[in-house]
């Protein structure tokens, strides 16, 4: 018996991936493409991720008198 698995056309398509929607929304959000940024989190949302982004913390920088 062959260890190969059967690789469907569903199980093969890109806009069901949540791993192509997430470097595609990385991708918009790196080049300040919000509306694209926007259809991959809508699209991530449909398979049931969700994702959130927190604000960058400042680094405080200390005097070292």
């Amino acid at each position: 018996m062959s260890d190969h698995r059967d690789r469907s056309d569903a199980a093969r398509r890109a806009e069901d991936s949540p791993t192509a929607w997430f470097v595609a929304l990385e991708t918009a959000r790196r080049a300040n493409d919000f509306e694209g940024a926007a259809a991959a989190v809508r699209e991530l949302e449909r398979l049931g991720v969700r994702v959130r982004y927190a604000p960058r913390r400042r680094k405080v920088v200390r005097d070292a008198r």
